[in-house]
């Protein structure tokens, strides 16, 4: 967070940190060793940290939930009188709780009702990403009442400009290669074997591609593989991996549309960077952030029909593709400014610190 808003932030989580794009310096992250099962990332030194630590700051964020290091900080913050703030990041979400099936579902209601409850009632506020996140959180669990639920201002930094090698221009506004672009991590959830059928039954030339880019578990990158396959569209997918840095920027940049067909998204990061990088966007309906796109916007519900007559019908067309990229690039952009993300996050983590709203709901971003 920048210092001449008036904040200063570290970074405290479990294992080996990477921090993507990260404006810290390092000794400004602390990453705690864990002890068990990776899946519960058990942190024997968090709370003794904390007493050591915790007297150097004004408040605390607890990102996440379902941690054993949220416990941990959330109890030593209550003994020393340390205000703290929730931000689910989506994970009260109801795909997130009720969606992964019988099993994860049950894990979570447990823990809800036996540790995440306490902390959640414990908290000066919670945070949510966007209205519709704070909507079906309330649907999930019963979030305690005249405690405030702020809808936060989020987005991520703008990376048009050079690359770091500068070997290639990332110039928003330059030519686009034939290139439909699938972003992110490669999972069930986001329905990239929608856009494979979709690509099959849409019929498209053999100029175009669909890249798909992520990562994901070896087993589902293996039924997409054969998907394609049995589609007869196998030339015309391309599964790249991970992705990042500029490798990530230059696809963002070259690729003439951005598709996301997934059934859940909190706010969809991706996208917005997308947005950012001059490309066109269609989303499925489950993206939250389409809430925010201008009217006429490809928002697409998760149907297999709806996505091959977009692309059949709309996507190959250029004037179209360079329309909505332009609107909403100029809706998303004022938006979700730096400098209106920056400011209204400071005056977002100010309101809850400070205890000055006793609303059920403060909005500071986007509705």
């Amino acid at each position: 967070m920048s210092q001449s808003l008036g904040l200063q932030s570290e970074v405290l989580g479990v294992g080996v940190l990477s921090v993507a794009d990260n404006p810290l310096p390092l000794e400004l992250i602390h990453a705690l060793p864990t002890k068990g099962p990776a899946a519960f990332e058990y942190a024997p030194s968090a709370r003794r940290w904390c007493r050591t630590n915790l007297v150097r700051f004004d408040g605390v964020i607890l990102h996440g939930m379902w941690s054993y290091l949220n416990f941990a900080v959330s109890l030593e913050c209550t003994a020393a009188g340390i205000p703290y703030i929730c931000f689910p990041h989506g994970m009260l979400d109801l795909w997130s709780v009720r969606g992964q099936g019988w099993v994860s579902r049950l894990k979570k209601t447990l823990y809800w009702y036996c540790v995440e409850k306490v902390i959640v009632q414990r908290s000066c506020a919670v945070l949510f990403t966007l209205r519709r996140e704070l909507e079906n959180a309330r649907r999930t669990f019963p979030l305690p009442k005249l405690h405030p639920m702020i809808v936060a201002p989020y987005g991520v930094m703008p990376r048009i400009g050079s690359m770091a090698d500068g070997s290639d221009d990332l110039d928003p506004n330059g030519p686009r290669e034939k290139v439909a672009l699938f972003l992110g991590r490669v999972h069930p959830k986001k329905r990239p074997d929608i856009l494979i059928e979709a690509w099959s039954k849409a019929k498209i030339e053999a100029d175009w591609r669909l890249v798909i880019a992520g990562p994901g578990e070896p087993h589902y990158m293996t039924h997409l593989a054969k998907l394609a396959r049995r589609c007869g569209v196998e030339a015309a997918v391309e599964f790249t991996g991970p992705v990042a840095g500029t490798q990530k920027q230059s696809l963002l940049t070259r690729a003439s549309w951005f598709l996301l067909p997934s059934e859940q998204e909190n706010f969809g990061i991706a996208v917005l960077e997308a947005v950012y990088s001059g490309c066109a966007i269609a989303v499925s309906d489950q993206v939250y952030l389409g809430d925010e796109l201008p009217e006429g916007s490809e928002i697409l519900p998760v149907r297999l029909d709806a996505w091959s007559t977009f692309m059949r019908c709309r996507m190959r067309r250029s004037i179209w593709r360079d329309e909505t990229a332009r609107r909403v690039r100029a809706k998303l952009m004022e938006q979700f400014s730096e400098e209106n993300v920056r400011r209204g996050w400071v005056d977002c983590i100010k309101l809850a610190l400070e205890g000055n709203t006793n609303q059920s709901t403060s909005v500071s971003g986007p509705r």
